[in-house]
């Protein structure tokens, strides 16, 4: 693995570049499973993600600390009027509480929310994609993300490519999950596009 310093520098420049924008534009782009944006090279796998996913419009918060996801927290949550934020699981509500997040709530499975926070199950370098399942919290209820999703994601969840995923996934279930969504900030990769996608990207790997 190249220098964790210089990751941290590219993830930080990356990450700095977003908050200054004063307004996030939609993306056309539509999610492709397949679809390789650049060759990953020598780089780290989560720099390799960070380039791809932002080539694809989303936006991305590199973050260190747990007041660090709060604030990129409620910088999302302040951009779209200080809306109640759905939370796919009972514990992602906790955790959201923890941060001292307001304005929560546990997402009702017959109910469509405008703003919406999720975990996710890996995240895929190549493409820039983001694998969330059915296993998450949301169940059979998954088609129905919303428009607008905050994901919650972890540097020691990027891998390559999608078969690096699905070996992941085999490896943490017992039983596959019943639904999986790969998508990219384009949208979804079938039935339902994704207005905007946000990224906090939390660094978990031993330095």
């Amino acid at each position: 693995m190249k220098d964790n310093r210089l990751k941290e520098q590219v993830l930080k420049d990356i990450r700095m570049a977003l908050i200054d924008k004063n307004a996030i534009s939609d993306c056309d782009i539509h999610a492709k499973v397949g679809h390789t944006f650049i060759n990953p090279g020598d780089d780290d796998l989560s720099v390799v993600f960070a380039k791809n996913f932002i080539t694809a419009g989303g936006t991305l918060f590199y973050c260190f600390n747990e007041s660090d996801i709060r604030n990129r927290i409620e910088e999302i949550q302040h951009r779209h009027n200080d809306i109640v934020i759905g939370c796919a699981s009972e514990n992602l509500y906790n955790y959201l509480g923890h941060l001292n997040i307001d304005n929560r709530c546990v997402c009702e499975p017959t109910k469509r929310y405008p703003l919406g926070t999720i975990l996710c199950e890996a995240l895929l370098a190549w493409q820039g994609s983001i694998v969330i399942s059915s296993n998450l919290g949301l169940g059979r209820t998954l088609p129905a993300l919303p428009e607008t999703t905050i994901v919650i994601a972890f540097t020691s969840q990027v891998v390559s490519d999608w078969e690096s995923a699905h070996e992941r996934l085999r490896l943490i279930y017992p039983t596959f999950p019943d639904q999986l969504v790969v998508t990219n900030p384009g949208g979804y990769s079938y039935k339902k596009e994704m207005h905007k996608l946000y990224l906090i990207l939390i660094e978990d790997e031993t330095k």
